[in-house]
């Protein structure tokens, strides 16, 4: 984890998180009134991508889709924008682990059956909310996560269930389209039909959970 001093926009870059094709993830600080100082996760378009017309859609897709997504066991997007030429979204920090760290653990430390359906169940409650999301006018916007991975179940200190990671969600309408040939998502995992390359809906997030 590299620290950094930057700063980007309003916000102060405390350490990187990771980074992929599209994004550089950091936790940040914001300071707001009385000294106040909140962390929070910055997801940051990679500056050689920034110039990509293409990709910048597509990263403003993910945008537009997460702010849409408002539910307890969905990770909070907090804001949108833009600093000196780049788009970001500013996510909630989650002080925890994802399940599939947790799922390594040794056996004395395993989760027992019912801690086990508890975040089956919060992880299907939010996914199923972003399911339901419709379009003003009342029409289905058809978002899939397409990635429902124990990579993308955090599970906090505090026992919350969060779904993170909507990078690769898609709603139906969305103006960013998957590379021909490129499948989103983990194989091991993967619903038959997403494997295949056809068109999918919800039961393939059901089925990468179950």
């Amino acid at each position: 984890m590299a620290v950094s001093s930057r700063t980007f926009g309003k916000y102060r870059l405390v350490a990187e998180l990771g980074h992929g094709g599209m994004a550089n993830v950091f936790l940040a600080a914001s300071t707001g009134p009385a000294s106040v100082t909140k962390l929070l996760v910055l997801k940051q378009i990679r500056p050689e991508m920034a110039g990509d017309p293409a990709f910048v859609e597509m990263f403003l897709d993910e945008a537009r889709l997460a702010a849409r997504v408002n539910h307890p066991n969905v990770v909070q997007t907090l804001e949108v924008g833009e600093a000196s030429g780049h788009y970001y979204l500013a996510m909630e920090f989650l002080d925890g682990q994802p399940l599939s760290r947790i799922q390594g653990r040794e056996a004395a430390e395993q989760l027992t059956l019912s801690q086990r359906l508890r975040i089956l169940v919060d992880a299907l409650g939010g996914l199923h909310h972003a399911h339901e999301l419709r379009h003003y006018d009342g029409s289905s916007l058809g978002v899939v996560h397409r990635d429902a991975t124990p990579q993308n179940i955090f599970v906090t200190y505090d026992g919350q269930v969060k779904v993170v990671d909507f990078g690769v969600a898609k709603a139906a309408t969305s103006s960013g389209q998957t590379s021909a040939g490129v499948i989103k998502g983990k194989l091991s995992y993967m619903a038959p039909e997403q494997a295949r390359g056809e068109p999918i809906d919800r039961r393939a997030d059901v089925f990468s959970v179950g």
